[in-house]
């Protein structure tokens, strides 16, 4: 198959997640695979760069899995606040026209609404190709400025209502997508895919203990990925005083940045907590498993907001698959995914239930190993991204023939 796969957030850019792993686990099936993206992180780099409206081509991309091989074709647009997207809705029409006509691309997977996601559909219908959508997330809640939240949805709907086929995160996402209007026989589950040959159980790493100041002896709490405000990181930190109390070795790792940061590192030194917590940064990508199995436990303290009830966080199938013990905020969105202890992970319903989760864990070797093995299995199991791979190729055939053939004879 000739495969678009198209977003409006940078490819190159943007931590590996869910894309990334589907677009290149097509490319290692033998598939040809592109996609359009845009750079929403651009910068100027003068007074004079006011950007352009040329297409820029980058091939033989491979940012999650060794071999893969995925070509990027980047639309220009004006580097103007407030025109960037605006420019690009009209840049992305041209270029997802032109590599529809020129690559023969036979069904686009599309992950984004406001700046192309009417566009690829209305392309789509031209060339008589079809549209699957990849839904992840509740995207108006995801726009930073409020006003522009009604407008983000009302796309929402029209995407929902117009695609071929949409495959959902969880079930509370497949929910959602009916609900704004989506017809219930086109939308399935496609589970979070996670790359178990790089993140898998290994002895820790002696070179990353020593960069951040790490004792062996140390019991180390690890929460990795971008620090968005509904992180609840900030709420953690502010009980994890009583964790030290209780076990003084105790540290916390981040390993992420984001908008919270600032945040994050007043209440690190308004507490007094720079020895006992640290954030790195951004990371490697390909360095994740090792901060991970640096962890005696792994957390996800996400609020419970409009934004995070229904998703399912991609960290916790890496920490599973690196085989240790997770404590996760109870989102409906996750649970519905994976239930509980005998995946791995132990819920907790607010702040003060997680620091008394990690204490009892902490405190419990036998516990953590019986919860390691649990994450390890389930994850081998249902979340291996060959296993998702050759579902999502099969959905793709599936309504590739439907489009030339007919309607699906069964529901997604």
């Amino acid at each position: 198959m000739n495969i678009l796969f198209v977003h409006e957030v940078d490819w190159l850019a943007k931590v590996v997640f869910d894309i990334h792993f589907l677009s290149e686990a097509l490319s290692l099936r033998g598939h040809q695979v592109f996609a359009v993206d845009y750079a929403n992180m651009w910068s100027r780099a003068s007074f004079f760069d006011l950007g352009s409206l040329r297409t820029k081509e980058v091939d033989g991309i491979s940012r999650a899995l060794s071999g893969a091989t995925v070509c990027l074709r980047r639309p220009g647009f004006i580097k103007i606040p407030g025109l960037g997207r605006i420019s690009a809705g009209f840049t992305h029409y041209l270029e997802i026209q032109r590599t529809i006509r020129e690559k023969g691309i036979e069904v686009v997977v599309l992950y984004s609404v406001p700046t192309n996601g009417l566009q690829a559909i209305h392309l789509a219908r031209k060339f008589n190709i079809p549209v699957v959508f990849r839904s992840i997330d509740i995207l108006h809640q995801l726009v930073p400025y409020r006003t522009l939240r009604s407008i983000t949805r009302f796309f929402e709907k029209k995407v929902c209502s117009n695609v071929d086929m949409i495959l959902t995160l969880t079930p509370g996402l497949s929910k959602y997508v009916i609900d704004l209007g989506a017809d219930q026989a086109k939308v399935g589950l496609l589970p979070m895919p996670v790359d178990t040959n790089l993140f898998h159980p290994a002895p820790d790493s002696a070179e990353i203990r020593q960069k951040w100041g790490l004792s062996k002896e140390g019991q180390i709490i690890v929460f990795i990925g971008t620090l968005f405000e509904f992180s609840g990181l900030d709420v953690f930190i502010h009980e994890f005083p009583q964790v030290i109390k209780q076990i003084p070795e105790a540290k916390l790792l981040i390993v992420g940045d984001g908008p919270q940061r600032p945040k994050l590192e007043g209440i690190i030194t308004e507490l007094g907590l720079q020895r006992q917590v640290i954030i790195t940064g951004f990371q490697p990508y390909q360095t994740m498993p090792q901060y991970i199995n640096l962890a005696t436990i792994c957390i996800n303290p996400f609020l419970i907001t409009d934004a995070t009830r229904n998703i399912f966080p991609g960290k916790i199938v890496q920490y599973l698959a690196c085989g240790k013990p997770v404590i996760a905020t109870s989102l409906p969105g996750t649970i519905a995914v994976i239930a509980g202890e005998h995946q791995g992970v132990i819920y907790a319903s607010n702040h003060r239930d997680m620091v008394a989760e990690v204490l009892s864990l902490l405190k419990s070797a036998g516990l953590r190993q019986q919860l390691g093995y649990a994450g390890l299995n389930y994850v081998r199991q249902v979340h291996s991204y060959e296993g998702i791979a050759h579902q999502l190729e099969s959905r793709l055939e599936e309504v590739i023939e439907e489009k030339r053939y007919g309607a699906i004879s069964k529901p997604v």
